[in-house]
């Protein structure tokens, strides 16, 4: 596969920058924002319950490397909480998703999309490493008595398996979300 860096986000299609939301209701920007990083906090701490909040019932999780190969999508709340849980046996370091250059792009009573670039860092109690970078396009619903993701687009630089995809298991594939041959 051929990967067009720098820009691969803007050059597929799969980033389209705006010039941001007007500034307006700055509690509700942050309040959008905060939800994005509860969705992190959750994930590295390993709180099914916590994390099953971030997300509408109708949710949606999906990604992609590059543009190129596609992550997901999972649909509903109990699929994506399914899904990220079910890593966590497997990793047996401490994960942390750090959110970076966040940006409200559109926000008004009901929806909001946000921006923010993805560091996702890795600790076995010895070492720190960088395990991924990208970012994450969220758009969000107010449903009331809180703001929760109701679809998480998650683009990667780079893989986040092991190895070469061509090499992985059927099952391998399943747990990092290649669906599609």
């Amino acid at each position: 596969m051929e990967w067009r860096l720098p820009g691969w986000a803007s050059q597929s299609g799969a980033l389209s920058l705006g010039k941001g939301a007007a500034a307006s209701d700055p509690g509700g920007r942050q309040l959008v924002l905060e939800r994005v990083a509860r969705y992190c906090w959750a994930y590295d701490e390993r709180q099914a319950d916590l994390l099953e909040d971030c997300f509408t019932g109708d949710g949606v999780w999906e990604g992609n490397v590059l543009d190129k190969v596609p992550i997901g999508p999972f649909a509903t709340r109990s699929a994506i909480v399914d899904w990220l849980t079910g890593f966590w046996p497997h990793q047996h370091d401490q994960r942390r998703h750090m959110l970076l250059n966040n940006m409200v792009e559109q926000i008004d009573g009901n929806s909001a999309t946000t921006l923010s670039y993805l560091l996702l860092m890795s600790s076995n109690g010895e070492a720190s490493k960088i395990e991924c970078t990208g970012f994450y396009r969220c758009s969000l619903r107010n449903e009331g008595d809180a703001w929760r993701i109701e679809r998480m687009t998650a683009c990667f630089d780079a893989p986040f398996w092991p190895g070469a995809l061509d090499q992985l298991s059927e099952r391998g594939r399943r747990r990092h979300g290649v669906l599609n041959r």
